[in-house]
């Protein structure tokens, strides 16, 4: 029971460390006003600098070294799912859904398989970074045809997080 109580303790904290985390990024981007073209999936979702090529680069270099062994080379899947192919499968397809899933990582093997959490091992604005190097080559993918445009296809059912199904 003591435990049962600690877990449900623990995941609140998590949860609410997490959402601050977003929170603080979001202002963060905010407050910065970046001239170059952001992303996001819809008007309540944070901001992403998916045309600064500095933060797409830093992003990059960043997913090779902590992302790439389990997700693939540029995101296009390894033993982990392929995460620039413009569908998210265990969470939502929004930024700070997916900012939210590397900070937090995903422990709940129901959902398909896990992810360590980076939150403490990467800086928000890394983990930004990350998340804009996935936005910009999911587009790349896209333009150049390698994937079909997901906002496009019709058949397409997105699972968003949590499935209840």
């Amino acid at each position: 029971m003591l435990m049962k109580r600690f877990k449900s303790v623990c995941s609140r904290a998590l949860a609410s460390a997490l959402a601050l985390a977003a929170i603080a990024v979001m202002t963060n981007m905010l407050l910065a006003s970046p001239a170059m073209a952001q992303h996001k999936m819809n008007e309540n979702d944070m901001e992403v600098p998916i045309d600064d090529m500095k933060v797409v680069d830093e992003g990059k270099g960043l997913f090779a070294q902590r992302c790439a062994f389990c997700h693939g080379g540029d995101g296009h899947g390894g033993k982990g799912p392929c995460i620039t192919c413009g569908t998210y499968h265990y969470i939502g397809n929004t930024n700070s859904e997916i900012y939210a899933t590397i900070a937090g990582g995903l422990p709940n093997r129901s959902l398909g398989g896990t992810m360590g959490a980076f939150g403490t091992t990467m800086t928000g604005e890394q983990i930004l970074a990350v998340l804009t190097f996935l936005r910009w080559e999911t587009r790349r993918r896209i333009a150049d045809g390698e994937i079909p445009d997901p906002a496009k296809d019709k058949s397409n059912e997105q699972v968003v997080f949590p499935n209840t199904n």
